[in-house]
């Protein structure tokens, strides 16, 4: 038997409520890719973009090309955003109700909220070398994916308290015109 999807245990019944391009993009147990192109905008100020860059996000950038490519390994995905050369990588998993996001050191834990053809990260948990961290000093990240036919817009956004705006990238993401994802 197969096992659901990482998105199909996190969201249970709610999956069918998302645009048919997210819900068999993220419903999917095998590889799968996108591309799209991105604006990508730091926060002013050296302070900022030097701790976006020791926290490894890419740089700022007009019609940035970016490719997605996600792997199923085990319970777990890797995603693996490519920001023109800029690889990000993270790692997401279930545990509870929430989908955890891990990249370096960070750790975010979201609660996914279905929207009228879309989906919402709402940031419920935050670890910082695997500690928890208070909601005042844990960082903001607001996302959202909005279905289209071919794919999906994003919008992130992630902010710190105190020092503002870090980072955010948005953008269109769309699946390869052969695209066949299957469950």
């Amino acid at each position: 038997m197969v096992e659901p999807s990482l998105y199909r245990r996190v969201l249970g019944d709610q999956l069918e409520q998302l645009a048919p391009v997210l819900r068999q993009f993220h419903d999917s147990s095998v590889t799968r890719q996108a591309s799209g192109t991105f604006e990508v905008t730091r926060g002013a100020g050296r302070w900022r973009s030097w701790l976006a860059t020791l926290m490894r996000l890419p740089p700022a950038g007009q019609e940035v090309p970016v490719t997605l490519e996600v792997a199923v390994t085990g319970n777990r995905e890797r995603w693996v955003r490519c920001f023109d050369t800029h690889l990000m990588p993270t790692w997401q998993w279930q545990s509870g109700n929430l989908l955890i996001e891990a990249g370096g050191p960070l750790r975010l834990g979201f609660e996914l909220v279905p929207e009228q053809d879309g989906l919402r990260y709402l940031l419920r948990r935050t670890w910082f070398c695997l500690v928890p961290l208070p909601s005042f000093l844990a960082p903001r990240v607001e996302a959202i994916e909005l279905g289209r036919e071919d794919g999906w817009d994003v919008t992130v956004r992630f902010t710190l308290p105190v020092i503002g705006l870090l980072i955010q990238y948005q953008g269109a993401i769309r699946l390869p015109a052969s695209a066949a994802l299957t469950a």
